[in-house]
């Protein structure tokens, strides 16, 4: 049994965490030509996020990051060309921000249980500034179903990564700092059918709908790095980017394929529902690898792969009461997480068994 106290120059003890927003909109929504519509308006925000360490010990806690101040205008315009009867054309372009979390802002050394490691956040950590444009096909051929394309491009100004640095032990910690600049763009697909079949022979069949839906999005993602370019390490040093990153790396977190699949029925008179979930998401990067330039060890990668779900429903009255029986398995595959560098060879950096699991509910309402 090991016991250890987290605190000095190791990190504060524990923190308390404020975040504050100020928000005001305008928006216009109209029809000045016939068949297209219009969105448009503004939002400002005014936003203060902040950590204040505390020490349990009574002694005096170490100085607190500097609270995060931002200001925003935050421009948005959609444009929808109802082209036919079930059919639209949509285009919009928007401005957005993320804030960093607060255990990436705070400067505590914490241990996560699912990889192990040693976190530490990063006090000089600034927002995520986006700029969205998207485009949108969309049939709604039937009540409820329907077919949609669409694109995306994004562009992100300072987004956070997480990074891997090693420790005057050897051991790896995690932390995270603002890149520069990324990319994102992509494609989506989404389709939503229902097929009944109310000749058919057996209840079991004509009393149903069945349902298909699936959705399949392709992205490509990179980050920007100039030679030049620097950021701010935790110990609030000024480091070249390249130490870290490479220009043209893919971002941290994103994946290059996403497939969910769903398959089931819904049944009005037997007031059941059931439905078989897949889903599939490509390798991506969990954490940039630790080292100087040159001789920086590879991108930390997790490979989610495939998933398979089942979700059952049905209701029924008992003493004059509704009820709703719920059954759900989740990873019935034995899909097993999976983290680990290329050198040469595949090195398993975290693999564990995430199991099967069943659960059961009964509801009803009073």
């Amino acid at each position: 049994l090991e016991l250890r106290t987290i605190a000095g120059g190791n990190g504060a003890s524990a923190y308390d965490a404020n975040l504050q927003v100020d928000a005001a909109y305008v928006m216009v929504d109209a029809e000045f030509l016939p068949l297209l519509r219009t969105t448009f308006g503004v939002r400002y925000e005014d936003g203060t996020q902040s950590v204040t360490l505390r020490d349990l010990y009574g002694s005096t806690p170490p100085a607190s990051p500097p609270a995060l101040e931002e200001q925003y205008w935050l421009p948005s315009a959609t444009a929808t060309w109802n082209f036919y009867e079930d059919m639209q054309f949509r285009i919009g372009a928007s401005q957005t921000i993320g804030r960093p979390q607060f255990r990436e802002l705070a400067p505590q050394a914490y241990t996560d249980p699912e990889s192990n490691r040693t976190f530490i956040g990063n006090p000089f950590l600034t927002d995520t500034e986006l700029t969205n444009i998207d485009a949108r096909y969309e049939w709604f051929f039937a009540r409820q179903q329907y077919v949609t394309a669409g694109a995306f491009y994004k562009i992100l100004e300072n987004p956070v990564e997480s990074v891997i640095s090693a420790a005057s032990t050897g051991d790896r910690q995690q932390s995270f700092i603002n890149a520069p600049e990324a990319v994102i763009y992509g494609l989506e697909l989404e389709a939503k059918k229902f097929w009944e079949f109310p000749e058919f022979g057996a209840s079991f069949i004509a009393n149903k709908r069945w349902l298909v839906q699936a959705n399949y999005t392709w992205s490509q993602s990179e980050v920007r790095v100039d030679a030049n370019d620097r950021v701010i390490d935790p110990s609030g040093s000024s480091a070249l980017a390249t130490y870290y990153m490479n220009d043209g790396d893919p971002l941290q977190g994103q994946s290059e394929h996403v497939v969910n699949l769903q398959l089931g029925w819904e049944d009005d008179t037997d007031r059941s529902q059931a439905t078989l979930i897949v889903n599939y998401v490509s390798e991506r990067i969990t954490a940039r690898g630790a080292g100087p330039a040159g001789a920086r060890e590879p991108d930390y990668v997790q490979e989610p792969g495939v998933f398979l779900d089942f979700v059952y429903r049905q209701d029924f009255d008992y003493a004059g009461r509704e009820f709703g029986l719920a059954l759900e398995a989740r990873n019935l595959l034995g899909t097993d997480f999976d983290e680990h560098q290329e050198l040469g060879n595949r090195i398993r950096i975290n693999q564990y068994d995430l199991g099967t699991s069943f659960s059961a509910s009964l509801t009803t309402r009073f």
